[in-house]
Order: structure tokens, then sequence, then C-alpha cells
């Protein structure tokens, strides 16, 4: 189950690796390292719990709005990695074509 709750001074994100992929969610964390500190926690079965600790210098950033953006991001990374997944083939044939007509390797 996706949920925000309070774990202490920090919020925490709930989010299932069903739903999420962890490529996708490390991304969105290293997005949001100067916003927020972002720790990434394993969770039970396939969960992952992500840590907003609003201290020091992100003490007076907006939690609410910081966390709301970060799914936003957190749902086009996902997207990114599926469609990158989705047309690998087609990438991988387009280049393989474009170096095959030049010589990068020298025949003695």
């Amino acid at each position: 189950m996706n949920g925000v709750s309070r774990v202490g001074d920090a919020h925490c994100l709930s989010l299932s690796t069903a739903i999420y992929g962890l490529e996708a969610i490390k991304k969105t964390a290293y997005r949001f390292a100067d916003k927020v500190s972002v720790i990434i926690q394993p969770g039970d079965d396939n969960t992952v719990s992500v840590l907003f600790n609003f201290v020091g210098k992100h003490a007076a950033n907006d939690p609410d709005k910081i966390i709301a953006d970060f799914c936003n991001e957190l749902l086009d990374q996902d997207l990114r990695e599926i469609i990158k997944n989705e047309t690998m083939p087609v990438r991988n044939l387009i280049l393989a074509h474009a170096f095959s007509r030049t010589s990068l390797v020298e025949q003695e």
C-alpha cells in the first residue's frame, strides 16, 4: 500500500516495488537531493520506504509540496524506464546500423 506517514521528525512514503521500479525511485531521490534528505529502506515483501528528512537547510521546505512533487517525478521516472525498456531493441538496431557503416576497427 502506498501512503505517507510520520516516523519521528521524518516523513515516510511507503511504495510498492510492484508499481514503481527501484531504479526510478533512486533516480527520483537523487533529483530531490537539493530539496530534502532522502533515505530509501527496504520494507516487507514488495515495499520500499522513502524517508524524507526536513532538517538543517531543508527545514524551511514545505514537506507536503516536496512529497507531492516527488510523487509526480517518480511517476515520470518510472514511465521513462518503461519506455526505455520497450524501445531498447529498436534503439540497438539503429545504433548497430549507424556504426556498421563506420570503420571503428582498423583492418591491417
